[in-house]
């Protein structure tokens, strides 16, 4: 039996074209399955935002925020700490900052500077729930709505 060295090539280029159309597919059809996932949500994440879960030596974080329309978010956060905290260091007994942060249709991020950052969704219209990352340790944390975001 002798080989056929230019059936061998068409073999091969048949699978690879196969291979081909269908990863064009399974791109297709992720495309077409909704909205980009950077995309805005329609849903706004607006308000003060509280939750019982300790954030490792953090207690009581209290979360400000007001979202854009491009869903970018601001605001700000309190909390608790005991003395001469390790990590987060230098936060003192009753630490605030800033927040910043985005909502798309995948993901809420919130980074709340000198605590952690925030990668969570929104389960509902009260709550926010997700890992909170702070000292390299991820902790699960639920957030809930309390209401609006105080006048100024």
């Amino acid at each position: 039996m002798v080989s056929d060295p230019v059936a061998g090539r068409c073999r091969r280029k048949m699978k690879l074209h196969d291979w081909l159309c269908r990863a064009l597919l399974v791109v297709a059809l992720v495309e077409s399955c909704g909205p980009p996932l950077t995309q805005p949500s329609s849903l706004d994440v607006s308000g003060h935002w509280v939750t019982s879960n300790a954030i490792g030596l953090l207690s009581d974080v209290q979360v400000t925020i007001a979202q854009q329309p491009d869903g970018t978010i601001s605001g700000g956060w309190s909390g608790k700490a005991p003395a001469n905290a390790l990590c987060p260091p230098n936060l003192g007994l009753n630490p605030t900052g800033p927040v910043s942060g985005t909502n798309t249709v995948l993901e809420v991020r919130l980074g709340l500077v000198g605590a952690g950052d925030f990668d969570g969704q929104l389960v509902d219209s009260q709550t926010l729930k997700g890992t909170f990352d702070s000292c390299g340790i991820g902790y699960r944390i639920v957030f809930s709505l309390v209401g609006p975001v105080p006048p100024p």
